[in-house]
């Protein structure tokens, strides 16, 4: 009876390690999960991709942005992940400066939402272009604690008045 009892008391104690390890580990996970983003770490992500734009690699965008992008143009195209890394890589744009004025953020938990106006110089056809446009990028902190472009939309602005 002793041997019975002695049995019962250790699969007693396994059970409320095992429990107190496990809220531990929900505990680190739900702090790790509910850090909250910074205006900072948002305006940084901005500028870091538009210097991605300027300097593409495949590595930096596989990185920067998540598996489940979806990029849409002015222009109505829509493009995933892989599409984007290509056409940066190999597409008509060789991005030569881009910058993000009139930049604004809002933050949900671990979601932000950029909105600036997208100005950019690029060569085409060899022909030097200069590009304002609208845009929206929305930003997602995963579990691993990177933040990822999840969204970008872009769209077209009213021509600016000549004064």
């Amino acid at each position: 009876m002793k041997h019975i009892s002695n049995i019962f008391m250790i699969v007693l104690l396994l059970c409320i390690s095992s429990c107190t390890c496990k809220e531990q580990s929900n505990n680190e996970f739900h702090n790790h999960e509910s850090k909250s983003l910074t205006i900072e770490e948002v305006q940084t992500a901005v500028e870091e991709f538009n210097q991605i734009m300027i300097h593409p690699n495949a590595k930096a965008l596989e990185t920067f942005c998540s598996d489940e992008l979806t990029y849409g143009h002015s222009s109505g195209l829509i493009q995933n992940k892989s599409e984007l890394i290509d056409d940066l890589i190999n597409g008509p744009y060789d991005f030569t400066s881009v910058t993000s004025p009139d930049l604004t953020i809002t933050i949900s938990e671990n979601t932000a939402i950029a909105r600036f106006i997208f100005l950019a110089t690029a060569i085409k056809d060899e022909q030097t272009i200069d590009i304002r446009i609208g845009c929206v990028q929305i930003f997602q902190r995963e579990n691993n604690n990177k933040l990822k472009l999840l969204a970008r939309q872009a769209y077209k602005l009213p021509k600016p008045a000549n004064n």
